[in-house]
């Protein structure tokens, strides 16, 4: 799911490669829709993802992105969109950091962007709760919202340095509340069932990303 902002380094980063070669990858790419933000100035993004093109993803590498079939020492710019969320289950320790950093050339940058978990009613909660519904019936495969205190309460201290920017904000990406309900209906769950209740309060009160939250990693050196 992409973003709206992009945060404003990452913009400028993403402006940047349009006029100067930027080797940049998104790990976790899905239906390619963050990889589009990011090509549209004419950067040059490369996705990865487990699922083929047709199984409906858009990578142009077929991967894991916990072991992503790229060299090391080769990237400016590696993006994981809302992607840790679903790696945290297994490995809580982040221990995939050591081999994306592994990938970026010295001054390269890694942005991690998660959605932030809602603490008020209302379409945002409801998608806090959708993700934490579908995390439910899929463990080994995703994860619920993750919020940016609990991913920095577990980012080992090693890595704490490379912390160049991040922040929260505002994520004004439109979401397919119908979408949603004809999802959470299609096993026409019975009255009262999660599904079911779930479905019920998208449709009254509607479904939005909320916040977003984002951290760069950055690769101590020059990149020029």
């Amino acid at each position: 799911m992409p973003f709206d902002p992009l945060p404003k380094t990452l913009s400028e980063i993403i402006a940047g490669g349009a006029s100067r070669p930027l080797t940049a990858v998104e790990l976790g790419c899905g239906d390619g829709r963050l990889l589009a933000l990011v090509r549209r100035p004419g950067v040059t993004c490369i996705g990865v993802d487990r699922m083929p093109r047709v199984a409906g993803s858009a990578a142009d590498i077929v991967g894991d992105a916990c072991r992503a079939p790229l060299r090391e020492g080769s990237l400016d710019l590696l993006l994981a969109g809302n992607l840790v969320r679903h790696l945290v289950p297994a490995r809580p320790d982040l221990g995939f950091l050591a081999g994306w950093l592994a990938l970026l050339r010295p001054g390269g940058s890694l942005f991690i962007l998660e959605d932030e978990p809602a603490s008020r009613p209302g379409p945002a909660a409801n998608h806090r709760d959708l993700q934490a519904f579908l995390a439910r019936l899929w463990p080994t495969g995703r994860g619920p919202l993750l919020s940016r205190t609990a991913f920095l309460r577990r980012l080992p201290i090693r890595y704490q340095s490379l912390l160049a920017d991040g922040g929260v904000g505002d994520n004004r990406w439109p979401q397919d509340a119908d979408a949603a309900v004809a999802m959470l209906e299609r096993g026409a769950p019975a009255p009262g069932d999660e599904a079911a209740r779930l479905a019920a309060a998208i449709a009254a009160g509607g479904l939005a990303c909320g916040r977003q939250w984002w951290c760069q990693l950055r690769v101590p050196g020059s990149s020029n």
